[in-house]
């Protein structure tokens, strides 16, 4: 079996239904965290920006940028090592 048809077995059990559900809230929590941050951030730099430190939004916006695609890249990661214990029942 290959990682992309992992997806398409249906849930047997009614624990792989609550595993893929917690493990959907959690994505989305942590999805929604990150958006808010990052959302808040350009906010911010909006008015930095025209108060003319721009030297100082570039610098924040990208520690900002690099911040976000590192917090992404590790919930992507944690996020399909987790996949298959959702869809087949947990670790055990």
């Amino acid at each position: 079996m290959t990682g992309f048809s992992l997806p398409t077995f249906p849930l047997l059990r009614d624990s792989d239904f609550q595993a893929a559900w917690y493990f959907s809230m959690v994505l989305f929590a942590a999805v929604l965290v990150a958006v808010w941050g990052l959302v808040q951030t350009v906010r911010h730099l909006r008015q930095m920006w025209t108060r003319g430190d721009h030297g100082l939004a570039a610098a924040v916006g990208g520690a900002a940028l690099v911040a976000f695609l590192m917090f992404a890249s590790m919930l992507v990661t944690v996020a399909i090592a987790m996949l298959p214990l959702a869809y087949r029942g947990g670790a055990g």
